[in-house]
């Protein structure tokens, strides 16, 4: 072999060593790098699942915590102060006492030579002693309040208001206001302090008068301030506010103060007020002149051109809608609103209107315009409508007749509900079982007198005031059942109550003293033609006429007045005769019965008030029957009449029944002789 194969077979072996370092070196060093990237990523899973449990354990830690006023957050860098979950303590804490424990927080954090251990000592340390200071200020606070409210002496009452007003300086007022011990110190302030305690805390708290709409106590404070405040301008500051406000009216809490403010309004700043809620955009309120807006509502509409007429129309059912969305139907606002609806809008609007309210409109029963309202509107109320409605009132029935405003909605309800097994059952039944309160009570009386009267019966209906009248026969437009009819399948256990009670005498008489009773018992009488009422009224003619003889103070047992008004009504009435003329014992009607008890003591008839009763006979006798009044004209030939005139002359100047009985006797040239 030669020097020069020699040389490049030991060139060859040596690039051939070469390149297996080089390969080997490659691989090494690619085992290396995937080594170092499994550990990267093994490195990663571990601090991922180390945030994980540090994050998870921060969140229970944060849950469990009751009290704390921050919250701490774990990064790698450090800890952050978190604010976002704060206790009720820190709630209550103002900017002052919060800005403090933050500054304090940050100078632990930022101290270099504290570990992060030490760092977390501190800070719970720090935390629970700011808990603990403001768990002995609020305290400290109670109890002042109490002393301020046990104290009944006026000096100490002073010094304690003005001990508590110096207490709430050291916080920010309008955080603590929003609190539930924040209303009850504030309020007792405004109650019971004089007018520079209610000034300065007023000056306060109404440069956020806007935040009651959010802050329920914030809301009763400022109910507070309007019922109570001594200086006028505090009123006039609210309703200058409610004024430039008026939409804040559909939100839960401003509404309350809407209500309260509301109430004590003259009317025709109320009528400013419904005016202002019920124009739907900023336009349309710019081109209504202010003399405009002071009008009544119907007029102020009737005022606008055709099309902001309907958009108010349209706005005043979406304000509605809201006010039923907005659980609002229980304040006196929404019931002045739902009114102007009844008086503006149309037959088909106001079904809409009543569909949208009628799961809630026994709210409207509390006020005499909510009323008033659901009066109208349930004339245009289903049958599904009245049924819940009765349904709901069912427990508070008796209470509602003898209400100087509900029981009006219950005669309404009487005439317009077709199902009348539901008013027997709910309405009817309730009454008969507590007649005599209803009967004897002012308001309950009508509630009984109207169910002889049926929805077209509007002109026999004579005796109910006019506007009650207007109100319960309005129009009716889903009652499709003829009036008497319905009268007549509810009237009959009414009946029953009424002849229990007039066939006792002596109830009879009691119920004659008072004049409004006269009507019922006609009517009764009349629907049942019942004699054996019509007995007792002799009777007690019979006792008036012996007691007169007895000289007995006729006046304190009898109303005579009363009961010649009975008669006259009943003689009167244009189907009398049948009626008078019905046989009452064997062999004499009820007319010629009177005229024998009459004609046997006619002196004394003469000479008492029951001369008015013989008067309405005569008048009744002349035209119906003339055998009675022959009888009558006889029986008086035999009676010195001049005599008696002449007697009761000297005593009374003026004798007009007595001369009408002449009168109708043909007897007047007595009086001219």
């Amino acid at each position: 072999m030669t020097k020069n194969a020699i040389r490049r077979k030991k060139i060859k072996k040596k690039e051939e060593k070469n390149y297996t370092v080089k390969r080997n070196n490659l691989k090494i060093k690619k085992e290396v790098k995937v080594k170092e990237e499994k550990g990267k990523l093994a490195n990663n899973g571990r601090m991922h699942r180390k945030k994980g449990k540090k994050e998870g354990k921060v969140k229970k830690e944060n849950k469990s915590r009751t009290g704390a006023t921050s919250g701490i957050s774990g990064t790698t860098k450090g800890y952050t102060i978190g604010m976002k979950r704060q206790s009720k303590v820190a709630k209550k804490l103002g900017k002052k006492e919060y800005g403090s424990l933050s500054e304090k927080f940050k100078q632990i954090m930022n101290d270099e030579n504290l570990s992060k251990s030490k760092r977390k000592k501190l800070i719970k340390e720090h935390k629970r002693k700011t808990v603990v200071e403001n768990y002995d200020y609020y305290k400290k606070l109670r109890i002042y309040l109490n002393e301020l409210l046990q104290t009944e002496d006026k000096l100490n009452k002073k010094k304690q208001i003005i001990t508590l007003y110096n207490e709430l300086k050291k916080i920010e007022l309008i955080k603590f206001a929003r609190t539930n011990l924040g209303y009850h110190i504030l309020s007792a302030l405004i109650i019971n302090g004089e007018e520079d305690i209610q000034n300065k805390l007023w000056k306060t708290l109404y440069k956020n008068v806007s935040d009651i709409s959010t802050y329920h106590f914030l809301s009763l404070l400022f109910q507070c301030f309007y019922k109570h405040g001594k200086n006028k301008q505090i009123k006039n500051d609210i309703i200058a506010w409610i004024l430039k406000n008026p939409k804040l009216y559909f939100t839960k809490f401003a509404s309350r103060l809407w209500d309260i403010v509301f109430k004590k309004l003259k009317t025709d700043m109320k009528i400013k007020i419904i005016n202002l809620l019920i124009i739907p955009n900023i336009n349309i309120y710019k081109s209504i002149p202010s003399e405009i807006l002071k009008k009544k509502t119907k007029e102020m509409v009737n005022m606008l051109g055709e099309e902001n007429k309907m958009l108010v129309k349209n706005y005043l059912i979406e304000i509605i809608e809201n006010i039923v969305e907005k659980e609002l139907l229980y304040n006196l606002v929404s019931h002045n609103i739902i009114l102007v609806a009844c008086e503006i809008l149309k037959e088909e609007e106001l079904i809409s209107v009543m569909e949208i309210i009628h799961e809630g409109c026994e709210y409207l029963i509390s006020t005499n315009v909510g009323n008033k309202a659901l009066i109208c509107l349930l004339g245009y109320s289903t049958n599904k409508h009245k049924k819940i409605l009765i349904k709901t009132l069912k427990n508070n029935i008796i209470e509602m007749c003898k209400n100087s405003v509900n029981f009006l909605l219950i005669i309404r309800l009487i005439k317009i509900t077709d199902d009348t097994k539901l008013l027997n059952d709910f309405i009817v039944k309730k009454i008969v079982n507590n007649f005599e309160d209803i009967f004897d009570d002012y308001y309950g009386f009508y509630v009984i007198l109207e169910f002889f009267y049926s929805l077209n019966e509007y002109k026999e209906d004579k005796y109910f005031h006019v506007d009650w009248k207007n109100m319960i026969y309005a129009n009716a437009v889903k009652s499709i059942k003829d009036g008497n009819k319905r009268k007549s399948e509810i009237i009959q256990p009414i009946i029953d109550k009424l002849h229990i009670l007039f066939m006792d005498k002596n109830k009879l008489n009691q119920y004659l003293k008072d004049k409004k009773y006269i009507i019922i018992i006609f009517e009764f009488l009349l629907y049942t033609q019942n004699l054996q009422v019509l007995n007792n009224l002799f009777l007690l003619i019979e006792e008036i006429i012996c007691s007169h003889k007895n000289e007995e103070n006729i006046d304190e047992m009898y109303n005579c007045n009363n009961i010649n008004v009975l008669f006259w009504k009943i003689s009167s009435y244009p189907k009398s005769e049948d009626f008078l003329h019905k046989l009452v014992d064997d062999n004499s009607t009820f007319c010629e019965k009177l005229c024998n008890l009459v004609l046997s003591n006619l002196e004394t008839v003469l000479k008492s008030k029951l001369i008015k009763t013989l008067n309405n006979l005569l008048n009744f006798a002349k035209e119906k029957d003339q055998n009675v009044y022959e009888q009558i004209l006889a029986c008086t030939g035999q009676v010195n009449i001049k005599e008696i005139y002449s007697t009761l002359k000297e005593t009374f100047p003026k004798l007009t029944h007595f001369e009408r009985f002449l009168e109708l006797t043909n007897q007047n040239s007595l009086i001219k002789n």
